[in-house]
């Protein structure tokens, strides 16, 4: 069965990538319906179990994490069984490779399997960074791509996460491309080694690199890897002390100087004078600076909504035709703005924002999602030994104009929660408070809206808003009660009597709105409700037609019917 690509409107989130310890407590599920499998297999037998485990090794080395899977299919590629009820949901490649993995990894804890029972050979995290000449942190990234991990009780009595031989090749063999820019462990050849002895001496003595630096920037330019670069230069300064080149090189930036870097480089100081200011090489700086970007871009957490356009070779001017060709519309269009004139002059402000137009707003969202996917993108293939500032910056570009045009969004949008937000008024809550928790509502809907599916971003705003009040009003209600100090209460708060004020005002409005319409014209003719002057029984009765006596009568009636409509 062929992979399915991902299909628009389908939630991808994308976490930052930080190294797994597996000795810890394993990560939470990202799929419901993974977690539930994986209980369901704990109850297999084991010869099930173990079977299971190593289909779900091979779908999970086959998943494609910018592609979508049925349900039912990875349920039937793990058990063999397809379920009763038909279940047309997608899961994300991207979510489901970690999934798997996890999967993987908790059921096979359960089988209690030694390793001296096993005929292949195990390895461990250790043996295959010896074997590979990587980093354990280039372990952990292929884990994350889809090298599958069992645990395993190893001779020593312990638990502990385990690789095997077959599925480390068939990993290799399946991912040679990712796996290359990782590592390269061939054999180094004399020529090549005289090549990185000649340079790294050089970076030693004339640019005064660090090792790290030495290793990181010769791997670069041999297309290495950084610790066939370090390993090789140690071989040599073993081999002639005399000519060793490593302890020519300064030592690496310690945490407190490369806090002060740091610290220095966000007041504004430039690179060059840094270096001058800390006597290091304008490379060291540099790096310092780009690995605590890198830090903090992967610390990131980005959730965006697929589409198909996005795959697309020129995704990027469809987008922004699309944005600029509806920027045009809206501004040639003419919209009714009228303002309430009981709201304060702030909340009278965000009236002069237009409202988007359904081509506008799918627009924008799909400008949004397109710079978080191509953030996500970029992200999975950025190498922290040879990232460079123009990736990053790329990086932050994308993530740059999602805010902007996500902001764009919200600003469109901020009328609507002052509309939800005074109906959800109550005496003791200040209008404010309630836009403010609103407007938190609102750009959380903004990230989770899915504009496939047809309707309008008011309406789901509106659903999530109205559910945000219902859980909030009560918190603030019993959070002023419990603050309520009698001295305090004795002075006028003029904000929250324009509060009461807005409340009594619609409670009014919403009574008056179960009379019949000669009722409600009497009443609030009679009492000055609204904004003309209280008439009396002789004035009423001249404007209506009516006998001094019917208007009376008719006054009654209508408040009886408001008091029942109160009481009931």
């Amino acid at each position: 069965m062929s992979n399915p690509k991902l299909q628009a409107g389908k939630i991808v989130l994308d976490r930052s990538p930080q190294a797994v310890d597996t000795r810890v407590s394993m990560p939470k599920y990202r799929l419901d319906s993974i977690a539930s499998l994986a209980r369901q297999m704990s109850f297999a037998s084991l010869a099930t179990r173990e079977a299971q485990i190593t289909a779900a090794e091979t779908l999970l080395l086959e998943i494609d994490p910018l592609k979508a899977y049925p349900v039912e299919f990875v349920i039937f590629r793990i058990t063999g069984y397809r379920p009763k009820t038909a279940d047309a949901r997608l899961l994300t490649g991207l979510a489901l490779q970690h999934d798997l993995g996890l999967l993987i990894e908790e059921v096979s804890d359960g089988l209690d399997v030694r390793t001296t029972a096993l005929a292949e050979p195990v390895l461990q995290i250790d043996d295959l960074t010896a074997r590979f000449n990587v980093t354990s942190k280039t372990i952990q990234r292929w884990r994350r791509r889809g090298l599958p991990a069992r645990r395993f009780i190893f001779s020593d009595g312990r638990r502990r996460v385990g690789f095997l031989l077959s599925t480390v090749d068939r990993f290799l063999s399946t991912h040679e491309d990712q796996v290359s820019r990782g590592t390269n462990f061939t054999q180094v050849a004399d020529s090549e080694r005289d090549a990185i002895i000649e340079r790294a001496r050089r970076l030693a003595i004339m640019c005064r690199c660090c090792e790290a630096e030495i290793a990181r920037r010769i791997a670069r330019k041999l297309n290495r890897s950084p610790l066939t670069i370090k390993y090789t230069i140690k071989k040599h300064d073993e081999d002639h002390p005399e000519a060793a080149i490593f302890p020519l090189a300064p030592e690496a930036v310690n945490e407190n100087e490369r806090s002060r870097i740091l610290k220095a480089f966000r007041r504004g100081l430039p690179i060059d004078r840094l270096a001058r200011r800390t006597c290091r090489p304008r490379s060291s700086v540099y790096r310092v600076i780009v690995e605590e970007r890198i830090e903090r871009i992967n610390r990131r957490k980005v959730r965006f909504i697929d589409d198909e356009l996005y795959h697309q070779p020129d995704a990027q001017l469809v987008v922004k035709d699309l944005v600029t060709t509806q920027e045009l519309a809206a501004a040639q269009s003419t919209e009714d703005r009228r303002v309430p004139r009981d709201l304060p002059p702030y909340l009278q402000a965000l009236y002069r924002t237009p409202l988007l137009t359904p081509a506008r707003e799918r627009a924008l969202f799909l400008k949004l999602n397109y710079h978080k996917f191509c953030f996500v993108k970029a992200r999975r293939q950025l190498e922290p030994d040879f990232a460079r500032a123009r990736e990053l910056n790329e990086l932050e570009g994308h993530l740059n104009l999602a805010n902007e045009t996500k902001n764009d969004i919200v600003r469109a949008n901020l009328r609507l929660v002052v509309s939800v937000a005074r109906k959800h008024l109550r005496p003791g809550i200040d209008l404010m408070e309630l836009v403010s928790e609103g407007n938190l509502t609102l750009m959380r809907a903004v990230d989770s809206f899915d504009v496939h599916k047809g309707f309008r971003f008011s309406t789901y705003a509106t659903l999530a808003l109205m559910k945000g009040f219902a859980r909030s009003v009560p918190q603030l209600r019993a959070r002023t009660s419990a603050g309520h100090d009698d001295t305090l209460s004795s002075i006028p708060d003029r904000q929250q009597t324009f509060t009461n004020q807005i409340f009594l005002r619609e409670e009014v409005q919403r009574l008056l709105g179960r009379l019949s319409t000669r009722e409600r014209e009497i009443i609030g003719s009679h009492y000055g409700i609204g904004n003309a002057a209280p008439a009396s029984y002789d004035e009423l009765s001249i404007r209506l037609g009516l006998t001094k006596q019917r208007v009376r009568q008719i006054e009654q009636a209508a408040i009886e019917k408001l008091r029942s409509v109160v009481t009931a």
